[in-house]
Formats: structure tokens, C-alpha cells, sequence
């Protein structure tokens, strides 16, 4: 592997970041919005796959990880507002089956349906939870009471390995390799508060500052190996 691909391949991946610093920071007001890491190969497993072959240096995009770990809980003061205290997520509902959210914005559609703020309806133990006109409230074990009256309990669901969780948009993610947990969920639902987004933006704002520079960086390396390549080339032709 020479030096120019390695610039390539290093400045393909100062983009994908770009891209991942671009999504966080724009949603870093995003309640329960969870920040995208990219990992790239490391450098061993790049150079074994020049050895292989060059159909394996198309694999050198850095991996999407999720963060998974919990923004701060804001107060609310609105009953229509919740958020998970501890691990665990919301089920959802949507036109390509089964997705997870921690963001808690609630409102009921005109089927009585219990849903989040983007009108997909969240799933209770026993399905999706109709709620009647009226008042209603969200206890701290996810039962939603009426009139004195357990309607529904909203399903929180937790797994071992979260990271596998991947991005659909709109604060909603898909099961991907994540699998999920036998153990009991260890989570309590908080009425008035909403989960903020786990994303730093002074963080976020460091990360872009160093891949901005490691591009510019790589982007001299493959100047200069083009200006040696075409010095050698112009050598050549004068024997």
C-alpha cells in the first residue's frame, strides 16, 4: 500500500467523520438523541488487507458506534413529557416495524392511540394503549392510569449490547445485532422531565477541529507524493 492510497483511504474517513459531528451537532437539542462515533480499522488490519488482495482495500470506511450512554434529565413540568431514568427503551411502532426511542414526548392521536411526538404509537405489554378523552398519567412503573383505572403499561426494553442499535432518524432505532436482554429492566419512567441529547458541543467542536487539520495533513501527503511521482516521471524522460 503506498502512500497515496493510505491518504485516500485516511481522508474517506476524515469525511465519514465530518458526516457523524455534522449529525450530532444538529441534534444536539434532540431530546434522548443518542451521538454517532465512527471507528475506523486499524492500520495492522488495513496493510493485511493490501497483502490479500485489492478488493479488500474497498473495506476501509469507519463504523458507525452509537454512544448509548444517558443525557442529563431535564425538567419539564408538562405531564405529557417523560423520560427513562436508568437503561431501558421505549417501543415504537413505525411503517418499517419495530423501533426504540428514549425521547418521551407524548400526545394522543385521534384514535386514542398513546404515541410519541411524531404521532407513532408507542407499545404497551399488551399492544398499543388507548387511552379515552381525558386526563391520563404515566407512573413511574410505565402504567398509564385513567380515572383511577390502569389502562395500559408502556414496555421498556433493555439490551445487553445496545451499541448494536442502529440510527433510523427522528430519535428512532432499529434492534440491528442488539439483542435483547432476559434480565429485568432497572428503569424508572419520570413524568416532567425529558432525557437531553448525550452529545458535547465543545467536544464536538474539538473533534472537528482535529479532523479538519488531519485532512488538511493528508491532503499535503498526497500533493507531495504527486509532485516526487511527477519529478521521477520528468527524470526518466530525459535518459
Amino acid at each position: 500500500m503506498d502512500a497515496l492510497t493510505i491518504a485516500g483511504i485516511a481522508m474517506q474517513n476524515d469525511m465519514q467523520r465530518m458526516d457523524s459531528i455534522s449529525q450530532n451537532l444538529a441534534n444536539v437539542m434532540t431530546p434522548g438523541y443518542k451521538r454517532s462515533i465512527p471507528v475506523s480499522r486499524a492500520f495492522a488490519d488495513l496493510m493485511g488487507g493490501a497483502a490479500s488482495g485489492a478488493a479488500a482495500l474497498h473495506d476501509t470506511t469507519a463504523a458507525q458506534v452509537l454512544d448509548t450512554s444517558a443525557g442529563t434529565l431535564r425538567a419539564t413540568s408538562n405531564p405529557m413529557d417523560i423520560a427513562i431514568e436508568g437503561n431501558g427503551y421505549f417501543e415504537v411502532a413505525t411503517e418499517q416495524g419495530t423501533a426504540y426511542s428514549r425521547q418521551g414526548t407524548l400526545q394522543v392521536d385521534p384514535r386514542g392511540r398513546l404515541c410519541n411526538g411524531d404521532g407513532r404509537a408507542l407499545i404497551g405489554l399488551g399492544g398499543e394503549i388507548v387511552i379515552a378523552p381525558g386526563p391520563f398519567s404515566v407512573e413511574a412503573d410505565g402504567k398509564v392510569k385513567q380515572n383511577g383505572q390502569t389502562v395500559g403499561q408502556l414496555k421498556v426494553v433493555q439490551f445487553s449490547n445496545p451499541q448494536g442499535l442502529l440510527p433510523m432518524g427522528n430519535g428512532l432505532l432499529a434492534q440491528g445485532d442488539a439483542t435483547v436482554s432476559d434480565h429485568n429492566v432497572a428503569a424508572r419512567v419520570r413524568t416532567g422531565f425529558l432525557e437531553n441529547s448525550n452529545v458535547s458541543s465543545p467536544q464536538e467542536m474539538i473533534r472537528l477541529t482535529e479532523t479538519l487539520r488531519h485532512f488538511e495533513t493528508m491532503i499535503k501527503v498526497a500533493q507531495g507524493y504527486e509532485d516526487v511521482f511527477q519529478k521521477t516521471v520528468s527524470k526518466l524522460g530525459e535518459f
